[in-house]
């Protein structure tokens, strides 16, 4: 120890003439070797202690940044009352909130709304509002605006398209406090309370025959995320390009990025042109083909599968094939659902098999495949439908059969003609929408329903209009359509016999009083969880009848830039809920030690 302390007394840290001197007494290759260990030391030292220190560094959001995003179609009504077209509605999700919200996981969470209660018979639902809620003219939001929000979509002379009010009556109970209640309870009445709310102060000295063309609608006002900070106008003075700007007294937290540009076009090809070019830094408005040339431009491609259910849905009163259960059950194993995902949505679509969509149930096997063609087959040939030689099947008409009697001890056999009453031809219309999506399935539908002897005519395909008064007439033998879910109170809707007529939408024509019971059972239970079991309950039923052939659900494509983090769209329903987290995006990052992050 005291031999370790006198050397520490007498070290000296040598003066810069005495490493000169030291360095040239090295022989000259001795020299270059210590140079070159050197070197790789000090290198070496630096890679460590950058490695030490990216351990202990995490990546956070940075505020700034900016977005430019491309939509189709110009954006004219943006006003939650009246929104109608994808591009009015994403301009709303920017701007608007409402009482509450869905977060990235699809549940909801509180917007505008502090709290709220709901009355044991779940006829009464009492919402706050929070004290510092506020629009983006500083006003508060209070009851009053909640009450003129919901008594303008309830008004006839306004035309809203917003649906599920009629059942409900608004009331003001004190500036922050708003009572709803329902004649009946309403599974979906919180999706409800997602629709944006209307700043009273500003939409009341608007007359309502003004109310569709009054220029709030433009420059709108509202207390979402982001403001409109300027509007640029095309040379017909249609808005063109839409320049929004954070809104800092944003109730859920200012958004971490500053500017998010809206730019409309009129079609895919000039959109594409821009996305392709890098002018605009992302957009949802893709076929899937251009999707797939989009992520080969190096684009990040997010995806989420919508709770649309397209499918074959048969109308047994107009084709009387469709009341043989075998004939159903052969088309199920007939169709290829795969090949149609892969040739007509690029693969981006999920297989199904049951009407409910997985955002709302999962019963685990929903996506499965079962074609089978030689089962398809196989199953007709013992029902009776006899391959002809055209390649189509018929049944019916006269047939010849072998027949055993005893006539005192002998058995005489003998062929007897046996009447099975009219011939009928396995064969349909299908009837669609003039879209290359819904056509081209159709020709796929024909070309594999043709492998068992079906023939399947596809001439009747009809633009929007023309093709809704013929659903809303049931005037199709076959429909390829698409339903959309957009609340767990449309499965009535869709398939309650008591929907067959116009305005109900059970395209179907489904017809069975035990699915009837369990979609009532539904609609009165209030409890999510509750509903589990009924739900199983209907699928089963439904898979017992299979009053259509369910086929897939379509993804939706979201390109973005590589500069946009935090994006969650896996729980989307419309396509302007991908903005609904927009406020906890950022586009610019720093890298801090875990220590400084809050």
């Amino acid at each position: 120890m005291y031999k370790f302390l006198s050397f520490i007394k007498e070290f000296r840290i040598p003066k810069k003439q005495n490493l000169i001197e030291a360095l040239k007494s090295f022989p000259k290759k001795e020299f270059y070797i210590f140079i070159i260990l050197t070197i790789v030391a000090f290198v070496s030292i630096i890679i460590i202690l950058n490695k030490i220190n990216n351990t202990f560094l995490v990546e956070i959001p940075m505020n700034g940044g900016s977005i430019t995003e491309g939509v189709i179609g110009m954006p004219t009504l943006i006003n939650p009352v009246l929104a109608l077209s994808d591009a009015d509605k994403d301009l709303v999700s920017l701007v608007y909130s409402g009482l509450m919200r869905r977060n990235s996981d699809g549940d909801f969470i509180y917007d505008l709304a502090e709290s709220y209660t709901l009355s044991s018979d779940g006829l009464k639902y009492t919402f706050i509002i929070k004290k510092d809620a506020k629009f983006q003219d500083g006003s508060p939001v209070t009851a009053d605006d909640v009450v003129f929000t919901i008594d303008k979509i309830k008004d006839p002379s306004i035309k809203s398209p917003r649906t599920g009010w009629n059942i409900v009556t608004t009331t003001k109970k004190d500036d922050r406090t708003v009572e709803f209640t329902l004649n009946k309870p309403y599974i979906s009445f919180l999706d409800n309370m997602t629709i944006g709310i209307l700043p009273s102060h500003i939409w009341k000295n608007v007359d309502n025959s003004l109310f569709n063309i009054s220029p709030f609608n433009i420059k709108a006002i509202g207390s979402g995320p982001y403001k409109i900070k300027s509007v640029i106008k095309n040379s017909d003075g249609i808005p063109q390009k839409y320049i929004l700007e954070r809104f800092k007294g944003f109730i859920l937290g200012t958004p971490h990025i500053k500017n998010v540009t809206i730019v409309s076009y009129s079609n895919e090809k000039d959109l594409m042109k821009d996305i392709l070019s890098h002018s605009i830094d992302q957009t949802g408005d893709m076929s899937f083909k251009n999707t797939l040339i989009t992520k080969e431009a190096g684009y990040n491609i997010h995806t989420t599968t919508l709770p649309r259910i397209f499918g074959l849905f048969y109308n047994d009163s107009n084709n009387k094939i469709f009341t043989d259960s075998n004939v159903i059950k052969a088309f199920n194993y007939a169709l290829d659902k795969q090949e149609i995902i892969n040739k007509v949505l690029y693969g981006y679509g999920t297989i199904i098999n049951n009407p409910i969509p997985e955002n709302i149930f999962n019963n685990g096997n929903n996506s499965e495949t079962n074609t089978d063609i030689a089962k398809a087959n196989e199953l007709l040939d013992k029902n009776g439908w006899i391959m002809g030689n055209d390649g189509i099947r018929t049944k019916g008409g006269l047939s010849t059969v072998t027949k055993t009697k005893k006539v005192g001890k002998k058995t005489i056999t003998e062929q007897v003609k046996v009447d099975n009453g009219p011939i009928v031809r396995l064969e349909f219309s299908l009837t669609t929408g003039d879209t290359p999506e819904l056509r081209n399935v159709t020709e796929i539908i024909k070309n594999e329903l043709a492998k068992i002897g079906v023939k399947v005519n596809t001439e009747k395909v009809y633009e929007t209009g023309t093709l809704n008064k013929i659903i809303k007439n049931r005037e199709y033998e076959a429909l390829f359509f698409g339903q959309v879910i957009n609340h767990e109170s449309d499965l009535f809707s869709f398939w309650h016999s008591s929907q067959r007529k116009d305005p109900g939408l059970n395209i179907s024509m489904y017809n069975n009083a035990n699915a009837d019971k369990i979609l009532d059972k539904i609609q009165n239970t209030i409890d999510e969880k509750s509903r589990d079991m009924p739900y199983k309950d209907f699928v089963e039923e439904f898979n017992k009848d299979l009053p259509a052939l369910l086929i897939y659900s379509p993804q939706y494509t979201y390109a973005t830039s590589n500069k946009l983090n935090n994006i969650n769209i896996n729980t989307l329903i419309n396509p302007s809920d991908r903005f609904a987290s927009i406020y906890k995006w950022y586009a610019d990052i720093d890298h801090v030690w875990k220590i400084f992050t809050k």
